[in-house]
């Protein structure tokens, strides 16, 4: 004995997390076989929560629902039909991905929805902030770093893992052009993000331990603003003569001109554009989503005994200043709580009863 634990014991220890990884592992693959959702079941899903974006929640829903549809049928070959172990499995087999390229404003919905999809789906999601690729001190960084919160997401088992959902998020940060260190190359963060996308090994350095994990089956979703994109395309459009919604026409010549790798731009084929809220969505955002912002601070001062109402015109200027925030559905935590501080503060354990918030109660807070 060194530390406590005995030689008998940490074997023991070791067979139970044996045992509990090879659970996770069975358990997870046969979600993925017995996966049923169309596109309209996860669309409906999404919709609960994430007000608007019509087409790119049609998008998002079909592009998920066909990629674990195809994963699942061909794990099911492999191990029902030809006897494979999961593991031989998850490693043999290969199957074509689609990944997605959301293009929107900040705060429109586009990491939510990807997160909320992997909820329904019930695999793991993870997220990497790619403006920390574009910043000095981050040269030579391994970009494999980026599957680490998956990795977390899959409770530290790496098969489990290479079945989830990665969101780059801020993707057009990385842009050759808009990378202005001199000791720091645009192009040579989205080479390493290629080799990644592909379906590579990679190795997880986690200090005390290096972990591999395949990225062969883990569909990859970017999102980016893409601040005049719109231009560009607008100016391709007009040299052939084409006509229509821009966003109808974004080719990877597009992205390659606005400082993108084609090879990268390439393993993104589904490309959807999300679209600025509009102050009819911020309010239903508040009035009908499962995630209102507005209806988290009714519920937790409920727990004191006080009843909070919004009345229409006060949901209608919440709204509005949200939008010339030009920060989505953020703004709106940001102005709720900034009129709702003081009665948090002052009301929980000296007040029960109504707290009605008209347009004239809110202009008095936002003062």
């Amino acid at each position: 004995m060194t530390d406590g634990i005995s030689e008998q014991s940490r074997q023991h220890i070791g067979e139970k997390l044996g045992e509990l990884r090879g659970h996770q592992i069975t358990e997870a693959v046969q979600q993925i076989i017995e996966f049923n959702k169309t596109p309209v079941d996860i669309k409906a899903y999404i919709d609960r929560f994430v007000v608007g974006q019509e087409k790119g929640k049609k998008v998002i829903a079909t592009a998920i629902a066909f990629h674990y549809r195809r994963l699942g049928n061909a794990l099911k070959q492999a191990i029902g039909e030809n006897g494979e172990d999961i593991g031989v499995a998850l490693r043999n087999t290969r199957t074509p991905k689609a990944n997605i390229l959301m293009i929107g404003p900040t705060g429109c919905g586009k990491t939510y929805t990807g997160e909320i999809a992997s909820n329904l789906v019930g695999v793991p999601f993870g997220i990497q902030d790619l403006t920390k690729f574009s910043e000095v001190g981050y040269v030579g960084q391994n970009v494999s770093d980026i599957l680490v919160d998956l990795l977390i997401s899959a409770g530290g088992n790496p098969h489990v893992a290479q079945m989830g959902i990665v969101y780059l998020d801020e993707i057009d940060k990385i842009a050759t052009e808009l990378v202005v260190y001199k000791d720091v190359s645009g192009r040579g963060v989205q080479k390493g993000l290629l080799k990644l996308v592909e379906g590579a090994e990679n190795t997880i350095d986690l200090g005390k331990e290096r972990i591999s994990l395949s990225t062969r089956h883990v569909l990859f979703i970017a999102g980016g603003v893409y601040e005049h994109l719109d231009s560009i395309v607008k100016k391709r459009m007009a040299k052939h003569g084409l006509e229509g919604d821009w966003k109808d026409y974004i080719l990877a010549d597009d992205l390659v001109a606005y400082g993108m790798e084609r090879q990268l731009m390439g393993r993104f084929p589904v490309r959807v554009v999300y679209d600025p809220l509009t102050v009819q969505d911020l309010k239903d955002i508040m009035i009908k989503s499962d995630d209102s912002p507005l209806r988290a601070y009714v519920n937790d001062l409920k727990t004191w005994g006080i009843d909070l109402t919004f009345t229409d015109d006060a949901l209608t200027e919440v709204a509005q200043r949200a939008e010339h925030e030009g920060t989505g559905a953020r703004g709106l935590i940001s102005i709720l709580h900034r009129v709702l501080f003081e009665d948090m503060y002052q009301l929980p354990g000296t007040y029960t009863g109504e707290v009605v918030v008209d347009k004239t109660y809110l202009l008095e807070r936002l003062r």
